[in-house]
């Protein structure tokens, strides 16, 4: 923490850059950058913080997208268009959780992974992803302003093994779902009844 401190306070804005982008860049490693980022508040533009940490978390998270890319060598050809599949099917929904994910202090890994592994339109997760680590430097930056108690409460103090452990597994089961089902098959059956046919449908076949 000490050290993150000394970093901005050495470099300033440049320094947010950096440790943002050394707090993204591990999956499921955390480190608690936010915190020495909304003590720099104080002194610094939290405007300026929060295009600063925008940029460098998007930077470090891209890391995560291109492990998803690189996991996809693991599947055969069939389930590499499956994801294809899936990933043209969350069109703009996927832009949508990316932001939320981002822009919240929230295990984003579990689902930038496997959007990575479905190949999805890298332009629409960048910016997505842009837009919402924006918004979470924003938050920091300007409730660090002004109230410091509040923002504590917000991040809830630094994260725990359990929490680490239980993001890998629901990353884990995700991915398990996308690669069991057969995309290609389901945007034939949504296409035709439905999405909520579709899920009756799939609960029929794990009931047998």
């Amino acid at each position: 923490m000490s050290i993150l401190l000394s970093i901005i306070t050495y470099y300033e804005y440049f320094g947010i850059f950096l440790i943002s982008i050394l707090g993204n860049l591990l999956p499921f490693i955390p480190i608690p950058y936010l915190i020495p980022i909304f003590i720099s508040s104080y002194f610094l533009n939290p405007l300026i913080i929060s295009l600063c940490v925008g940029f460098g978390a998007t930077i470090g998270k891209c890391f995560s997208y291109f492990i998803g890319r690189g996991g996809r060598i693991l599947l055969n050809e069939k389930k590499r268009k499956d994801f294809e599949v899936f990933g043209r099917l969350l069109g703009k929904y996927g832009i949508i959780a990316v932001y939320i994910f981002a822009a919240f202090p929230l295990p984003d890994d579990i689902i930038i992974i496997p959007l990575g592994m479905c190949k999805y339109n890298f332009k629409k997760f960048f910016l997505s992803l842009l837009l919402g680590k924006i918004t979470l430097g924003a938050i920091v930056a300007f409730t660090g302003k002004y109230y410091f108690e509040l923002l504590r409460i917000f991040i809830g103090g630094e994260s725990t093994i359990p929490i680490i452990l239980i993001s890998i597994i629901f990353m884990i089961l995700v991915v398990w779902i996308i690669y069991k089902i057969n995309w290609i098959e389901a945007i034939e059956y949504i296409e035709k009844h439905g999405l909520i046919a579709y899920l009756k449908y799939l609960l029929k076949i794990n009931k047998r």
